[in-house]
């Protein structure tokens, strides 16, 4: 004698559940219609191919800095704005980017029994302000910090080795978010 076999529907609970995932989706995803690529171009192809937020970007001119980590920051975005030309150049960009650069080394990881540090944070902070150059009208400003750790050695060179190549660091990850930034503030403006 055998027991009687339970079959199992999908046409019992499932469905309820599933169509309850279903609506919950559609409700959720139909807010995210007005989402687009930060690069897209509308569907408006320019003549030069990029979209119209590479081209704004490729018109801002960074003034000249007098440290070495500003103009490696200044190098930097310029290579990632425009790669690498200066649209100041003589004539000068549409837009004008001043930057304002902070560096700060803070020690970690004192050792009493060595009478030193072991570790640092090198900290770059960075405010920038965009202006058009036509107006000299304020655009937009923002503040970047970024921060390397290093270890600190007993040998001299080592250290300030290290210490540059964690200003180096800091400094491409400065220039990417102020790129960043700068494009979606130019991808929103309308």
């Amino acid at each position: 004698m055998s027991s009687p076999e339970r079959k199992i529907s999908l046409t019992g609970r499932l469905p309820g559940r599933f169509g309850f995932a279903a609506v919950a989706l559609s409700v959720a995803l139909a807010g995210c219609t007005g989402v687009q690529p930060l690069y897209q171009d509308g569907g408006v192809a320019s003549p030069t191919g990029y979209s119209s937020t590479s081209n704004e970007l490729s018109r801002v001119a960074v003034e000249p800095q007098p440290t070495r980590t500003g103009q490696r920051i200044r190098n930097d975005l310029l290579f990632r704005l425009n790669g690498g030309a200066d649209p100041g150049g003589n004539a000068g960009g549409d837009y004008q980017l001043a930057l304002r650069v902070t560096n700060r080394k803070e020690d970690l990881l004192v050792r009493p029994e060595l009478n030193r540090s072991t570790g640092r944070f090198v900290t770059i902070i960075v405010t920038y302000t965009l202006r058009a150059s036509a107006s000299d009208e304020v655009l937009t400003t923002g503040t970047v910090q970024r921060s390397a750790a290093i270890e600190v050695t007993d040998q001299t060179f080592a250290a300030e080795r290290a210490e540059l190549d964690a200003e180096n660091r800091a400094s491409s990850d400065v220039a990417d978010s102020i790129r960043t930034e700068l494009a979606a503030w130019f991808a929103t403006r309308g």
